[in-house]
């Protein structure tokens, strides 16, 4: 078990953290036909929106209820129902999340209050109306993401009837569009339905959709999330989606099921457990072809992994996960940053965990001589500083394609990473070896003279 500790450093210079409204937009995202608003000033959502259409290269349906210097005094009430009416109205959203930022949680207005007593109260005609307490000065990427999964889980009438076979996914914000579908795939493999909340691999997982849409695309339909509390039974991945997953599992009254993480043979084989001991099924043969190759990629690895030394700074979720299994095949963590605390990096099976920032990282990558850095693409000048080579990962890529095209869960998942880590350092330690056949030190001195001596002379011999 890992002890937290904080950084060096009073304040944050190159900050590792993202704020909470842009962790509860993120989760809006995977909802189908949905907008996510902040409420706020122009600015809180202008920034949000260029870091998240510069990770996802999508069009990234973001509003703003525009609060400016007059309106954050004397109220901004009427600004975020104006800006409720205007989106209503022109982009016809099924479902629109309300987000907190700094400013309005300064003011102290009662955002839901206000909300409760207006058109777009819970239970009346219109677009489903999620709203969601998300301070940016407080906690971050990951909180936001697990208030604003509570709203929705919040939101979700108790039905009473359960509906047999489905399955409700709840999953974290570190896992991409691939990494669900292979737990969506993994849970539908044992018979089960899963409904995946929030589903990014429907929304933003970089399909080309047919016709522009001020709305996402795709996600988890209105009608699938108000039904959600029909299912048989709950899953969990990722322990920002607990909390949300157990109240689900409270009102529906069913089992819940919940892991930190998926990556890795043996907490893979934990969820596989549990779905058998849930379904009284047996794993398919896709299944335990994929367990054999992801066992044969453990030893193959450990021959480029064992020993390395790995520096870390992910979302807290990502962070146990990728160091849990880099740690499985021998590699050591000499550093581990996280953002901000959480109770899952406790769990982690090294020594540290840091809360700090990209400057922790810098000073402790190259301090313990750290030969692979993963991190996002904001750790490259860390892993340039400590000469080691990067493996870009997390929140936001915008050095490298497909980043909501890897895995990271499940068999197939950690196979992938696997074979990223090691091929990334492979890749490094051959770029930077002395070459095997080094040209010849040019002579020097009396060597030299002797040097052109010879080559004079045959000269003369060649005439």
């Amino acid at each position: 078990m890992a002890r937290v500790t904080t950084g060096g450093h009073r304040a944050a210079f190159d900050p590792l953290k993202h704020s909470q409204p842009l962790g509860g937009a993120l989760a809006f995202l995977g909802l189908a036909r949905c907008i996510p608003m902040l409420h706020g000033a122009q600015g809180c959502s202008a920034f949000a929106k260029a870091l998240l259409t510069r990770h996802f290269r999508e069009p990234i349906p973001l509003q703003s209820s525009a609060i400016n210097d007059v309106s954050a005094v004397l109220g901004s009430s009427e600004s975020l129902l104006s800006a409720l009416d205007t989106i209503n109205e022109r982009q016809r959203p099924d479902i629109i999340g309300v987000l907190t930022t700094g400013l309005t949680e300064v003011t102290e207005e009662d955002m839901f209050g206000v909300l409760g007593a207006s058109r777009y109260a819970p239970g009346s005609r219109g677009p489903l109306v999620v709203a969601v307490s998300t301070p940016d000065f407080h906690g971050g990427l990951s909180d936001g993401w697990s208030a604003a999964l509570r709203g929705i889980v919040a939101a979700v009438p108790a039905t009473g009837v359960t509906v047999p076979g489905r399955a409700a996914v709840l999953v974290g914000p570190t896992l991409t569009a691939v990494d669900i579908d292979e737990i969506a795939d993994l849970v539908r493999a044992f018979g089960l339905d899963p409904v995946v909340v929030p589903d990014l691999s429907g929304s933003l997982d970089g399909h080309l959709a047919a016709n522009w849409s001020p709305v996402t695309t795709g996600g988890t339909t209105l009608d699938a999330l108000l039904g959600l509390a029909g299912c048989e039974v709950v899953v969990a991945v990722g322990s920002a989606a607990a909390t949300a997953a157990g109240e689900l599992a409270g009102k529906a009254g069913v089992p819940l099921i919940a892991h930190d993480h998926l990556s890795g043979l043996a907490v893979t084989d934990l969820l596989v457990t549990d779905l058998i001991r849930h379904t009284g099924a047996t794993a398919p043969e896709a299944v335990r072809r994929w367990r054999r190759r992801l066992a044969d990629g453990l030893m193959d690895s450990h021959f480029v992994l064992g020993g390395a030394k790995v520096a870390l700074a992910l979302e807290p979720d990502q962070l146990v996960a990728v160091g849990s299994l880099l740690y499985d095949v021998g590699a050591e963590i000499v550093t581990a940053v996280s953002p901000t605390d959480a109770d899952v990096l406790r769990q982690a099976p090294w020594e540290e965990v840091v809360v700090g920032d990209f400057v922790d990282l810098a000073e402790r990558a190259a301090a313990a001589g750290a030969e692979l850095v993963v991190a996002s693409s904001h750790g490259a000048d860390a892993a340039a500083g400590a000469g080691a080579a990067h493996l870009t990962m997390g929140f936001p890529v915008y050095d490298r394609m497909g980043a909501q095209l890897r895995a990271t869960s499940g068999y197939r998942g950690s196979l992938h990473l696997l074979v990223d880590a090691a091929n990334r350092l492979l890749e490094h330690r051959e770029s930077h070896r002395p070459s095997r056949h080094p040209a010849a030190a040019a002579p020097t001195g009396a060597a030299a003279a002797e040097r052109l001596e010879q080559d004079e002379h045959l000269e003369e011999l060649a005439c």
